[in-house]
């Protein structure tokens, strides 16, 4: 049975897809520091890069490629900030939600927010690895919380 791997990688939103029938990461990550430069490989949500004996879940598998190994992070929201840092591969939306409850953002006002690159009208999807739109060698990024757009119909 083939595997399929996701592969966000710092500084970029392409994604890189591999089929392989057996997960090798240690090829697999001198393959792509071959291809994109060093970097050490994470799995999507984590802090710490994968060891290269890492287990998986079966399913498809996310992986972050990034030779920053933490994101500085800074949320602003009226008036207040929440500074943090995390690893490449943790995803907007697990940032969002631990920025809301630091911030202390009422969970029915939550809803109707989104993040928004600062100085920018950029506002990725959830699913977007913090460390790909972080450019080495700051490793880092500044979002504003923002009210989301509203869609009447």
């Amino acid at each position: 049975m083939s595997i399929d791997i996701f592969i966000k990688r710092g500084g970029c939103l392409d994604v890189v897809h591999r089929k392989v029938n057996k997960l090798d990461l240690k090829k697999l990550k001198q393959e792509l520091d071959t291809e994109f430069g060093p970097g050490e490989l994470f799995a999507e949500d984590q802090d710490d890069p994968v060891t290269h004996d890492h287990q998986f879940k079966p399913g498809s598998i996310f992986l972050h490629h990034s030779c920053c190994k933490r994101i500085d992070l800074i949320v602003r929201y009226a008036g207040k900030t929440y500074e943090n840092r995390f690893g490449p591969s943790v995803t907007l939306k697990k940032i969002k939600r631990r920025a809301e409850k630091k911030l202390n953002i009422d969970p029915a006002d939550a809803v109707e927010l989104s993040l928004q690159i600062a100085d920018s009208s950029d506002r990725p999807d959830e699913a977007t690895h913090v460390g790909s739109l972080a450019n080495p060698p700051t490793c880092s990024v500044i979002f504003d919380l923002v009210p989301s757009d509203r869609i009447n119909g």
